[in-house]
């Protein structure tokens, strides 16, 4: 009997120690798991789905469109429970063939239409349908329970290669929430355009059908951008390239910065990165030619001839020569036991100080650089803007102005004098951006350093010149004799226009070279100020790579401004 007893109390002990272990296992589940549990259980009825916002829009100066969103109509077959389609269901199949050219009685496609409509899922019969497709299918299939029509957006860049490299383009990943610009303002103002993402919680049935929703948050659509572009005048800067050629065109106010037109060659259509692009495509379009190249603002070019601006404003402010100077080109100068040749081997005779800007001549130049020190000349290259980065809102590159420390500490070798004379004159080392370009030409005629700016809504910067107002009356002479008499007399022609410039041609390689290759071919340079009758003026910068003359720039700047004219005086061109 006392056996007995103690093994009823084992068992009992036994028992005890199991229900304990199980109250504590379940107070565990059910207080320090509860939050775990009950979102595992909320998963078998709730599903969160995610409202990706409209993203905002680009325009140009004038509110006209340049980057929007287009809406995309897909269609979806929404199963209603029965196990075999009715007479009604297949006769909407049968329009559907006929409205949108697709066979969907394959017996493939109709096993998932059976399966879809059986299980109450919901599964996509064609994507990205036309307007007018969409508007047969609610005109004849109105009344069908399966068919769901779904809208989204996509990016749409209406007008193609337009200011690509200025708009840039957005990941092809744009129906999700995490859609990136990938260049230009869609990457510099990806939190802005973006908007905020919204959130629903549906609630679902064993199915997986939504029968509810709740805890709609909507999303919030991306701010605009207002560019101070002007399409027309964009247009017609674009218009001025050849399909082949390879480039760049500034138009900017002086007097605030706005870039009225900014254009890189080649370029691109943003369009053909919102889907997957095939290999022919990418290798006919983006192999070889360095299209995603800005060449406006982050490409590097010698400014040639444009040089001499900074070159005269240099020996006049420091005294090496006055504005009614004569100098004596024979052609050349002996400097060192070297010739140094001017733009004309021949020789200009006897010439004064601004006719010789106006033609070109380096012999100004050369005795100018015999006198000064590369570091002053630098120093003057820096006042007017050079070798540092305008403050431009896109990436742009700072370009170069070198100097006694610079080729010591990167070429390892001290600087010879005669180097001084090829810098004087545009070529050497020195490098610059046609953006940096358009804010020199700019200078001359409003006495300062403007910041260009893309956007209208950006503060308007100004940096002193530090030139004399003697100095930029007589610089502003010598670019209107560049287009009475000098290298950009084309562009006399055109009436109504007050017109200053100064073109340069841009050595890629040796002189003595032979050219055989296009690639060995100079760059042309043409830096203008103009005014249209009443109309506020503008600064006008070209750059076309690797076309052996400065007249290719000449003959662009004349095109644009006649169509220019023509724009003004019509509406269009």
């Amino acid at each position: 009997m006392q056996d007995r007893n103690k093994k009823i109390l084992q068992i009992f002990l036994v028992y005890s120690v199991f229900i304990f272990i199980l109250f504590i296992r379940l107070v565990y589940l059910q207080i320090n798991l509860k939050d775990k549990y009950l979102t595992l259980g909320e998963r078998n009825f709730l599903r969160s789905e995610a409202l990706v916002p409209l993203r905002g829009n680009i325009l140009d100066c004038n509110g006209k469109l340049l980057a929007a969103n287009k809406p995309l109509y897909n269609v979806y077959w929404s199963g209603t429970g029965e196990s075999r389609l009715s007479n009604k269901q297949t006769d909407i199949l049968e329009k559907l063939n006929s409205i949108l050219n697709y066979d969907f009685f394959q017996k493939s496609f109709l096993n998932k239409i059976f399966y879809a409509n059986k299980h109450h899922r919901k599964i996509l019969l064609t994507k990205e349908i036309s307007f007018e497709q969409l508007s047969l299918i609610f005109e004849q299939c109105s009344e069908s329970k399966n068919l769901v029509v779904d809208t989204t957006f996509s990016r749409f860049y209406m007008h193609k290669n337009l200011a690509s490299h200025i708009l840039g383009y957005l990941s092809r990943n744009f129906h999700e929430s995490a859609t990136n610009g990938i260049a230009g303002l869609e990457y510099a103002f990806q939190d802005k355009l973006k908007g905020v993402v919204g959130s629903v919680v549906n609630i679902t049935n064993s199915n997986g059908r939504k029968i509810d929703q709740l805890n709609v948050c909507q999303p919030k659509h991306g701010q605009d951008l207002k560019l101070t572009i002007d399409l027309d005048l964009q247009k017609l800067a674009e218009d001025v390239f050849e399909q082949d050629q390879a480039g760049a065109f500034i138009l900017m106010n002086p007097q605030d910065g706005a870039i009225k037109a900014i254009a890189s060659f080649p370029n691109f259509d943003p369009n053909l990165f919102l889907k997957s692009i095939p290999q022919k495509v990418w290798d006919e379009f983006f192999t070889g030619n360095s299209v995603f190249l800005n060449r406006a603002t982050v490409a590097t070019y010698p400014p040639a001839s444009i040089f001499k601006i900074i070159t005269y404003a240099a020996g006049l402010e420091e005294g090496l020569f006055d504005f009614d100077t004569e100098f004596n080109c024979r052609g050349y100068i002996n400097f060192c036991g070297r010739r140094y040749h001017c733009i004309r081997h021949w020789g200009h005779g006897v010439i004064d100080s601004k006719t010789a800007l106006a033609y070109s001549c380096n012999i100004p130049c050369f005795e100018v650089s015999q006198k000064m020190k590369i570091n002053d000349l630098a120093d003057y290259a820096f006042r007017f803007g050079l070798g540092r980065k305008t403050g431009f809102l896109l990436n742009e590159s700072s370009g170069l102005v070198p100097t006694y420390e610079w080729k010591q500490a990167v070429k390892g070798e001290r600087w010879w004098k005669g180097e001084t004379l090829s810098a004087s004159i545009g070529q050497s080392f020195t490098l610059v951006t046609p953006l940096q370009m358009v804010r020199v030409i700019s200078a001359i005629f409003t006495g300062f350093l403007v910041r260009p700016r893309i956007l209208m809504d950006e503060d308007v910067n100004f940096f002193p010149l530090n030139i004399s107002e003697s100095t930029i009356e007589f610089l502003q002479d010598a670019l209107k004799s560049v287009v009475l008499i000098g290298s950009a007399k084309r562009l006399r022609r055109i009436k109504d226009f007050d017109v200053y410039a100064k073109t340069g041609t841009a050595q890629t390689t040796s002189l003595t070279m032979e050219k055989k290759d296009r690639k060995y071919l100079e760059h042309a340079w043409l830096t203008s100020y103009f005014r249209y009758k009443d109309d506020d003026p503008l600064a006008m910068v070209i750059l076309v790579e690797h076309v052996g003359s400065s007249g290719y720039a000449s003959r662009m700047a004349a095109k644009f401004l006649t169509n220019y004219k023509k724009l003004r005086e019509t509406g269009k061109v």
